[in-house]
């Protein structure tokens, strides 16, 4: 007997939560949403080719079972709907309509149109109210299958870690529940169980946790990102109810249907892909419809991120989305990152960075196969705007190093080159906080695997935080506002002769110069971007992020700059002497730090 089954909801816009229309459907002041249908006048045309709710063939085909598809509307009135099938080709978007016919309605009625499914990378449809008319909420894009038993069991344990961010997590639950659990239509919301570990210890079960257990909080110590993930991988495995684990950040913001595709997508997923993870894309808080992410890779001294910088408006865009990347070392990043169990375990733990590169480390190992879909994505701060050289520096490439000692074939000679540049990164640019906190991530990288082991981490986050640059709104600082303007003019025209450049590299950019020759003040970008050309003769630099809104006076000091260079020449030794010995005592050591009895002591469960 064959079943129907749902794979992705048409939903409206979230005028709540993402007030970009055009992620969700095109169309003139003649279509008004209201509450949950839409309503069109004579003539108004409106296209749902959009990234909510264009359907991708391609990855559905490509990671399950699919053999047919059809599209369900709820009709009241006259309608011309259209059904086109895209493809990406030579850089742009060829489309082809596969149906046309007009639907008249006088009452509420469900209608389905079969879809054919053997050509064309995505599918969306387009509706022509040919008299006064409305869609209600319902729609969908759906399969038959044969009998119920083709559907794999799915239940998915969602872990969210925190540390003193109440606000945030107070929302996301509230939100969860509000809108996911006690939502009808959403057939996933029965089969989520949400596990929150709280770093901080400052929640109270009352406050976040259901009746009906759908809804756990678990203390933790102030263990990091690792150390919550871990300890709500763990609780998921002890309970064995899950088949999935979901880890998502807790300042998110999550279109539900997200929630729901995941679920009905791991339902008919192919033998092929039942032990990939399925990573969902970034999207910007500050502007919703910019992609930061849609997977990445590690390359060892670079991240390199899939698809990053897309506007989502654009269906063109949308189609290129679905473009699969082929390369090694792809992971996702733990915002919105699901599992399956089989390849997780007690012996599978993540390792204990703290923060950063806990995700990339744990998916480099893991799987080898990966998915994404458009919809299923979550709204994050963007990176840019939360500049920090005690995470980029000290944490970040503290860990990268040891990344690499443990998995890849990162030589001697690319680790050196690797410090060397971002060492010089930070002389460059004047910001001697920053370079020390570089130099002592690369001490801890030498103490070897002792020091993850036996860290106080809330010591060694105080201790580190006191050394990287005090950034303040612009306001506080003294600067000159044509000055400015002039900078920003010309922020990206960084371009200069290859003398030039070894000039600024052999007087390590005007350190070994005379003073006499400096200007007094000078502007530059401070951040993941900084290029130390804009701090060449200049005695002090307003750094600035990119948005201009906070920066930090940074101020030449060829004192400063000596005494980092000598420790830095010794500190290069020391890696010269030991690499291939560090290499074989991380390796050896990394199946006991991502074991049961190592978590348990670390958190200090017993």
């Amino acid at each position: 007997m064959n079943k129907e089954y749902v794979l992705q909801n048409i939903i409206l816009p979230d005028v709540k939560n993402n007030n970009e229309t055009l992620m969700y459907l095109r169309c003139g002041s003649d279509v008004q949403q209201f509450e949950d249908k839409l309503l069109f006048e004579k003539n108004a045309k409106c296209d749902f080719a959009t990234y909510f709710n264009a359907f991708s063939l391609n990855k559905w085909l490509e990671y399950t079972n699919l053999d047919n598809l059809y599209l369900c509307l709820n009709i009241k009135g006259s309608f011309k709907v259209e059904i086109y099938t895209s493809s990406w080709f030579r850089k742009k978007v060829v489309t082809n309509c596969i149906y046309s016919k007009l639907h008249i309605n006088k009452n509420l009625e469900e209608i389905r149109i079969p879809i054919n499914i053997t050509t064309g990378d995505n599918v969306c449809f387009s509706l022509v109210a040919i008299e006064d008319s409305s869609i209600f909420s319902g729609g969908h894009y759906g399969t038959n299958v044969i009998n119920e038993s083709v559907l794999r069991p799915v239940e998915i344990d969602l872990v969210m870690c925190t540390f003193k961010r109440e606000s945030f997590i107070k929302r996301n639950i509230k939100l969860l529940k509000e809108s996911f659990f006690e939502n009808h239509k959403y057939n996933a919301a029965g089969h989520y169980h949400i596990k929150v570990v709280d770093n901080g210890q400052t929640l109270s079960s009352g406050e976040i946790e259901t009746k009906d257990g759908s809804i756990k909080l678990y203390p933790n110590l102030n263990v990091g990102g690792s150390g919550g993930f871990a300890r709500g991988m763990m609780e998921s495995l002890k309970e064995n109810r899950a088949t999935h684990v979901l880890f998502m950040d807790d300042d998110v913001l999550i279109q539900m249907e997200a929630l729901e595709r995941t679920y009905n997508l791991l339902r008919i997923i192919k033998d092929d892909y039942k032990d990939a993870f399925l990573g969902g894309a970034m999207l910007r808080l500050d502007m919703k419809y910019i992609q930061h992410e849609n997977l990445a890779a590690f390359k060892g001294a670079r991240l390199i991120s899939y698809k990053g910088n897309l506007n989502l408006k654009h269906y063109k865009n949308v189609i290129l989305n679905e473009k699969y990347e082929h390369t090694n070392g792809t992971y996702g990043a733990w915002w919105y990152c699901c599992m399956p169990k089989q390849m997780l375990g007690m012996d599978k733990l993540p390792y204990p960075f703290f923060v950063r590169m806990d995700d990339m480390e744990y998916s480099i190992r893991s799987p080898k196969k990966w998915m994404s879909l458009n919809g299923i994505s979550v709204w994050h701060e963007a990176f840019d705007r939360k500049y920090s050289t005690l995470m980029e520096n000290y944490f970040m490439f503290k860990n990268m190093l040891v990344v690499n000692a443990m998995h890849t074939d990162f030589s001697l000679k690319q680790c050196i080159i690797f410090m060397l540049r971002r060492f010089a990164k930070e002389i460059f640019r004047y910001d001697y906080g920053g370079a020390e906190l570089l130099l002592d991530g690369i001490e801890r990288f030498l103490e070897g695997p002792k020091f993850f082991q036996n860290v106080d981490t809330v010591e060694d986050l105080k201790q580190h935080g006191k050394k990287q640059a005090k950034v303040k709104p612009l306001a506080e600082l003294d600067y000159d506002d044509k000055m400015l303007d002039d900078f920003t003019n010309d922020l990206h025209n960084v371009s200069e002769g290859r003398l030039k450049k070894l000039f600024r590299f052999a007087t390590i950019n005007g350190h070994l110069l005379p003073n006499f020759i400096f200007k007094d003040k000078g502007y530059a970008e401070y951040g993941y971007t900084s290029n130390s050309k804009h701090f060449f003769c200049r005695r002090n630099v307003l750094g600035c992020d990119l948005n201009f809104d906070t920066g930090v006076i940074l101020k030449i000091s060829r004192i400063k700059c000596l005494k980092l260079v000598l420790r830095y020449v010794c500190i290069n030794i020391r890696v010269i002497c030991s690499y291939a010995k560090l290499r074989h005592e991380y390796k050896e050591s990394f199946a006991y730090m991502t074991s049961e009895k190592f978590w348990n002591k670390y958190l200090k469960l017993g």
